[in-house]
């Protein structure tokens, strides 16, 4: 199952970024490529959200469970639904000095065998871009705030 992993290092504290990574709801407006976010369900220490995104051109819709843990300064999440098989990871925020590392993990699975030896590079490399692009913005709209 391959597994792609980005990170990157934002001024500011664990404690004042992790209310950000965990406000799925404010994506659209922080990154390019998310359209929408809408929270289905809320409960304690988790949430079911709705994602829809737009990466070159091509809508990708998905269901996915969020573990929110706070005093871990992390979030997990799990495919519910959607088109791969599989499709799960973290963000996971480190202290850093004056700075907080950013790890964005996601591990993924198409569920086509006879495809995935094809598709799963091509697939890794586009969410690798994908991750980025996600984490770039984020880091431009948290210290130009």
């Amino acid at each position: 199952m391959p597994l792609v992993e980005e990170t990157i290092e934002i001024s500011g504290a664990p404690e004042k970024l992790f209310p950000i990574i965990s406000d799925f709801e404010r994506y659209p407006d922080i990154m390019e490529n998310v359209t929408a976010v809408n929270i289905l369900e809320k409960g304690e220490g988790y949430t079911i959200s709705e994602w829809i995104t737009n990466v070159d051109g091509r809508v990708i819709r998905w269901v996915e469970k969020d573990y929110i843990k706070p005093l871990e300064n992390r979030v997990d999440f799990e495919l519910v639904k959607g088109d791969l098989k599989t499709f799960n990871g973290y963000w996971q925020l480190e202290e850093s000095g004056d700075t907080t590392k950013v790890i964005f993990s996601i591990q993924f699975e198409l569920g086509i065998p006879m495809f995935s030896a094809m598709v799963h590079p091509i697939l890794a490399r586009k969410l690798r871009e994908n991750m980025k692009q996600m984490l770039s913005d984020m880091k431009h709209k948290i210290e130009n705030q």
